[in-house]
Parts: C-alpha cells; sequence; structure tokens
C-alpha cells in the first residue's frame, strides 16, 4: 500500500510541474538532466549523538520526466569538520539504493550544504 501510494505521490509530482517554485536548483548533469530539491522535504536533527537530514529531490531528465528521490544523510562520528563523516544513502522510486560517502564537490555534497544551512546546524 504504501509503494501505491509513493507511486502516485511521484506521478503527481511530476504531472503538474516538473519543478515547482519552491524547489532548489542543485546542477546538471551532461546527459541533459537536473537535479532539484525540494525544499520543504528538508528535515534533520544536530542535537543527538548523530547528526543527520534527509530531503527529496527531483531527477528531471532531458526530455522533461522526472522522479522523486529520497537522500538521507548521516554524520558517523562528530569529529571533524562540517563535512567530515558524512554518508549519504539514496533510494530511487523503484526500490534501487545507492550509498557512499560524502565527497567534495558532489551533488551529494552541495544536496548536504543546502540542508545543514536550511536546518542551521
Amino acid at each position: 500500500m504504501r509503494k501505491i501510494f509513493f507511486a502516485l505521490l511521484v506521478t503527481f509530482a511530476c504531472l503538474t510541474n516538473s519543478v515547482d517554485a519552491q524547489d532548489v536548483w542543485i546542477s546538471s548533469a551532461g546527459n541533459g538532466s537536473e537535479w532539484y530539491i525540494v525544499d520543504e522535504t528538508v528535515e534533520g536533527d544536530g542535537t543527538g549523538k548523530f547528526r543527520w537530514t534527509n530531503v527529496d529531490a527531483k531527477l528531471v531528465d532531458a526530455d522533461g520526466s522526472c522522479q522523486l528521490v529520497s537522500w538521507q544523510f548521516t554524520q558517523t562520528k562528530s569529529d571533524g569538520g562540517r563535512l567530515a563523516n558524512w554518508v549519504y544513502e539514496i533510494v530511487y522510486p523503484d526500490g534501487k539504493r545507492y550509498t557512499a560517502e560524502v565527497l567534495t564537490g558532489t551533488n551529494a555534497e552541495k544536496i548536504l550544504l543546502h540542508c545543514l544551512n536550511r536546518l542551521n546546524m
């Protein structure tokens, strides 16, 4: 039931507008696709043992089609700089997952920085 609801939500988001006014552009890829943060979905906490933030992002293809992708960030150790020790997991609508460390100059870094700034963390 949750998968059906999520699929309907993604379909509605993509059919109404590929990019809404509250979406924040992050980057363009060489293939013509672009990443946008759905700004109202930014959530997180920096007060516990581990800092975390989650956000939904739209991946808009060159043909105008899009998919809503969930980004989930966790800081594994509190020592180091602001971006030290962060890992993330991307969850695509079809259930595929990708996990990696946040590296300088990547979309992951841009999305994480936006979330941290939005949350004043």
